[in-house]
């Protein structure tokens, strides 16, 4: 990078500066810029609510840790397959396979794993369905990462620094739950007076 910021003066900015309107040499900037993002890839943070904070806080804590960008970027080279096309990422996948757990219980026919059965199912509401998805790719993210195969969501409680982890989605995954029951509650109530 050091020979890039050198061969091109550049002096004002951190990093490889703006991309040049050169065809060539933008196209070595791309390559350039790819492989330093695949090297300095950000390992993933855990983002931790307070113990006493509110449930729409724990559950936003819970997704902006699937937010969080990880490991190298797909589209470096190196990790290309030889048709030159990038794999997906794990998050991919793993969003993939919530979307696809949304739609079987929307279409009420059986779920691709059987962990994902623990799960309550979210009504109609647009948000309830975002927020069971998010939350069922924050958990397969986890079991991927732990290697976890049993039928148990989460699977037993790591004794590592991972433990605080997985006390965080299992709070995430009651407060999601007291929550869709609050609001079928709410919607029953409502049916009952009405």
């Amino acid at each position: 990078m050091e020979l890039w910021r050198t061969r091109h003066a550049i002096t004002g900015v951190p990093g490889l500066g703006a991309r040049p309107a050169d065809p060539d040499a933008a196209a070595a900037w791309d390559d350039l810029d790819a492989r330093v993002r695949a090297l300095t890839g950000r390992r993933r943070p855990v983002h931790l609510a307070p113990p006493d904070a509110p449930a729409s806080v724990m559950i936003e804590a819970a997704l902006d840790h699937l937010d969080t960008p990880t490991g190298p970027l797909p589209d470096h080279p190196a990790l290309r397959d030889p048709l030159g096309i990038a794999p997906l990422s794990h998050a991919a996948l793993d969003t993939r396979r919530a979307r696809r757990a949304l739609a079987a219980v929307l279409a009420d026919v059986p779920l691709p794993q059987a962990w994902m059965e623990e799960i309550t199912a979210p009504g109609d509401h647009e948000d309830e369905q975002r927020t069971y998805t998010k939350l069922l790719t924050a958990i397969g993210d986890y079991r991927r990462r732990h290697h976890r195969a049993v039928p148990d969501v989460l699977g037993p409680r790591p004794a590592s620094l991972d433990g605080e982890e997985c006390d965080h989605l299992t709070d995430a995954i009651d407060l999601y739950t007291h929550a869709r029951v609050q609001r079928r509650l709410g919607q029953l109530r409502a049916r009952t007076a009405a």
